[in-house]
């Protein structure tokens, strides 16, 4: 990279400064979170940005309650999520991304630096974080100099790294609402422990004894599922079967379907999806039936 190739880098104080560093910017513009896919991305040639703004200094962190939700800064890290003290019981939404936090690649250099704000904006489809977003019915707060606006999760991830970010927004922030959730289930099947997903799914058992889940990796983008209780188990086919034919169903209502890479085939992974959907609300249905024991 020549100097006259070398991109325009800004680090804003502050979450105004990023604002204002973003008006008028065009897709050549790239943030920097924590760093972690866009950095080697850039170094491999994949990224090349006419500009570099960086988040490390705007103060984007932390983690506070409001209004019925808790709302997470963009720019707060893994470690970060598995140390908060939730004092909501396991079905808050921060026990979800913790576990998921739990389970990143990579050890405590990907946990101490990957980002929430980061991973959603980068909008991998094998990655943890936008299925779990998609199950936690959370709301994407994109700032800008027109101002601010709140996106659903499902509507924010629109494809492999596409999401509905305008080039002059920043994600300040997550939204994730209390919701009735009892407990959560996370669960991503691997082929190899250093290998991306090839299918994820996140599951709640919700307090009037439905359920709420997502499908991840599995497709270009997450879907929430509309899966009813196992009444019989999680092993009965006919529960499972309405699982399949409920992925593929959520899969088109979005224009997705599954997908075909080095990892799987699409058949694959739809045959793979009950039996993860099914681990994930076994996961679930254990956290609520210890939540209720405790209770007695």
């Amino acid at each position: 990279m020549t100097g006259e190739d070398t991109p325009r880098y800004t680090a804003p104080a502050d979450l105004d400064g990023v604002v204002a560093a973003l008006e008028g910017a065009d897709e050549g513009t790239v943030l920097v979170g924590g760093g972690t896919m866009v950095v080697p991305a850039m170094t491999h040639g994949h990224v090349v940005p006419s500009a570099l703004v960086d988040l490390g200094r705007a103060g984007l962190t932390g983690i506070r309650e409001e209004d019925g939700a808790t709302v997470v800064g963009a720019m707060t890290d893994y470690a970060s999520l598995l140390a908060a003290d939730t004092d909501g019981g396991p079905g808050h939404p921060l026990r979800l991304l913790a576990r998921a936090a739990a389970g990143i690649t990579g050890g405590p250099q990907i946990r101490n630096r990957g980002t929430l704000g980061g991973s959603a904006s980068y909008a991998n489809p094998a990655s943890d974080v936008p299925g779990c977003l998609v199950a936690l019915g959370a709301r994407l707060r994109l700032a800008s100099a027109r101002g601010v606006r709140e996106v659903p999760a499902q509507e924010f991830f629109l494809g492999a790294f596409r999401t509905a970010r305008r080039p002059d927004e920043v994600l300040a922030e997550l939204v994730l609402p209390h919701g009735d959730a009892l407990a959560w289930g996370y669960v991503k099947f691997k082929l190899a422990e250093s290998s991306w997903p090839v299918v994820t799914s996140a599951a709640a058992v919700l307090a009037g004894g439905g359920l709420r889940v997502a499908l991840g990796a599995a497709a270009d983008r997450p879907v929430a599922l509309d899966v009813p209780a196992p009444y019989r188990g999680t092993a009965d086919p006919a529960w499972r079967a309405l699982v399949a034919d409920g992925a593929a169903r959520a899969l088109a209502a979005r224009g997705a379907a599954f997908v075909d890479d080095v990892l799987a085939d699409a058949h694959y992974r739809a045959a793979v999806t009950p039996v993860i959907v099914a681990r994930a609300v076994e996961g679930a249905l254990r956290g609520a039936d210890r939540q209720e024991r405790g209770r007695a």
